[in-house]
């Protein structure tokens, strides 16, 4: 049977971790207004590839550790809840800050294959990712035995991400809503830090 609460729960916490900016978003993003819509969707693909590794490893295997150690769902519970409020309130402050441009040489050359790469690099070395996974995530997860559950919330993260990471690999390499985004910046960043900081209060005070 499909817990629906805890599929709600997971996707709902995922989509949020998801559109929020960092690193992930900054390379497609780069890609697309610097590279255009091909190269920006196959760094999109190097993105999800590493995303779907670390949910699959969040997913399934600290359901391990959780049932021979219930004390640590608790602890990871309350962390990922210190997290989502702690980056809530960063995207706030932040929210009226320039756009950054990538770094110098990620992923410079044209081309799916060193585009895919500049993918799966950037999400290796996001500590965002890897912090969110490990905590908010994981704390989030389905209780260790619902397979069903669990391989559901896995199909619908892969879902999410690759609807996100596309959207923003088709509307950043058309100049009007590039504009648009650019323009609306400030209000997308606090409305997403609101709703951080609301989804780590409940986390927090959940069974």
């Amino acid at each position: 049977m499909i817990d629906v609460n805890a599929i709600v729960g997971v996707t709902g916490i995922f989509a949020l971790g998801v559109m929020s900016p960092g690193p992930n978003f900054l390379v497609v993003a780069q890609r697309a207004v610097t590279r255009g819509r091909a190269d920006a969707l196959a760094t999109m693909l190097g993105v999800v590839t590493i995303s779907m590794i670390w949910a699959s490893s969040s997913l399934f295997g600290i359901s391990i550790v959780f049932k021979l150690f219930p004390w640590t769902r608790l602890a990871l519970k309350l962390l990922g809840a210190a997290y989502l409020v702690w980056f809530g309130v960063r995207l706030w402050r932040h929210a009226g800050d320039p756009i950054a441009t990538a770094p110098t040489g990620l992923g410079a050359r044209p081309g799916f294959w060193p585009a895919f790469r500049a993918g799966l690099a950037t999400n290796l070395a996001n500590a965002k990712a890897i912090a969110f996974y490990s905590s908010v995530f994981a704390a989030a997860a389905p209780p260790p035995g619902e397979t069903a559950t669990l391989w559901l919330a896995l199909a619908l993260v892969m879902l999410i991400s690759l609807t996100w990471y596309s959207l923003v690999a088709f509307a950043l390499s058309t100049g009007a809503i590039a504009r648009a985004y650019r323009g609306a910046k400030q209000t997308i960043e606090r409305t997403c830090g609101v709703l951080m900081v609301a989804f780590g209060a409940h986390l927090a005070m959940a069974k």
